[in-house]
């Protein structure tokens, strides 16, 4: 009987797993798109506090100011240019999620794009500066709640958006088998590096293996396997701590995924040799990838190790890029047979057709 009543369960609960995947594949783009607008609205609300302190005689004269997401744009601020960022990378995430209401794989894209903009956000207190002749003697510079909240809503979206991506039957064997292999080339890549200077900066072809999940694989994969799984495996690995793994691991790593996209132009039907056109794209999907995970270690320096703007610019600009530099270059190097090997042995990727 008790065995009967844990059947039971069990069948219960696979149920409601199967209802809620059902609701989400219907509906998770709209709800994605909810979240996103709710991230907006509260931007209306401050997203930063500070205070100016000037100085009449020997009377000090603190005055406390909000700044939410119209004074950000009016009120003359020396960066106020990254709040348009900051709302394109969002505007261009809610377009990417209308698209996967018919292209599930713009799901990943929608993503991406929706956590740039939460790295955006977090960066705020970074990019925040008065004009000589706007503020003066500025102090204490805060995220203030609308803020918050608006990162919080950004987290959500992302995650109800990436699940529009995935399809039944996704991962198979031989799916898991050659991403395993490729994972496992990337971690020990890992441990062949070049260090930068004595601050932890590091050159290697890490990025190699997983760039080519992407390219077999499509975009889904390449997130997955990129900032899912290899992300968190080389986060517990390096031992710079779990504070690290959003920023430096799951979008660092995560922007494999982006190559994915431009497999259609990558590779032609009966390619078995290099192509011009395939090359420039693998270019462009380099500097995109490496752009996004250059984004996100900046913002891990600055969140997590407290350096200032430029100083995390500064430190991110040499071995990030030519990492990203090192690799594409093995990838277009390596163009011809994997042209060959894709159709030989053609991968299921989950990508946009042509």
């Amino acid at each position: 009987m008790e065995e009967q009543e844990t059947l039971n369960q069990q069948q219960e609960d696979r149920k409601n797993v199967r209802q809620i995947k059902a609701f989400l594949k219907k509906w998770g783009w709209l709800i994605a798109i909810g979240l996103a607008v709710i991230a907006f609205l509260f931007l209306f609300g401050p997203i930063l506090s500070y205070k100016t302190r000037v100085y009449q005689g020997e009377t000090k004269i603190d005055t406390f100011y909000d700044v939410n997401l119209i004074s950000y744009f009016t009120s003359g601020f020396a960066l106020n240019w990254t709040m348009y960022v900051t709302l394109g990378f969002l505007l261009l995430g809610i377009g990417s999620a209308v698209v996967s209401k018919w292209k599930k794989q713009f799901g990943v894209l929608s993503t991406l794009f929706f956590l740039l903009t939460l790295c955006f956000l977090m960066l705020a207190k970074a990019f925040f500066e008065a004009e000589e002749n706007g503020v003066e003697n500025l102090h204490g510079v805060s995220i203030a709640w609308g803020d918050a909240l608006a990162i919080a809503f950004m987290t959500l979206a992302s995650g109800v958006s990436l699940s529009q991506s995935y399809e039944e039957g996704e991962f198979t064997v031989r799916d898991i088998a050659e991403d395993g292999i490729l994972i496992a080339m990337a971690f020990g890549l890992n441990f062949l590096k070049i260090p930068v200077g004595s601050t932890g900066g590091s050159i290697n072809f890490q990025m190699l293996p997983l760039m080519l999940i992407a390219l077999r694989r499509g975009p889904f994969h390449g997130f997955i396997c990129g900032g899912l799984v290899y992300g968190l495996l080389t986060c517990l690995t390096d031992g710079y701590g779990f504070a690290c793994f959003p920023f430096d691991y799951l979008i660092g790593f995560g922007s494999a995924g982006i190559v994915g996209f431009f497999c259609p132009f990558i590779f032609g039907k009966e390619q078995t040799n290099y192509n011009v056109k395939g090359l420039l794209f693998l270019a462009l999907a380099g500097v995109l990838s490496t752009l996004v995970r250059y984004i996100g270690s900046n913002v891990s320096s600055i969140v997590v190790y407290g350096l200032d703007l430029k100083g995390a610019l500064a430190y991110n600009a040499f071995y990030i890029p030519l990492s990203g530099l090192i690799s594409f270059g093995a990838i277009m190097a390596l163009y011809g047979p994997l042209a060959t090997v894709n159709r030989l042995f053609p991968a299921k990727r989950n990508q946009i057709k042509k």
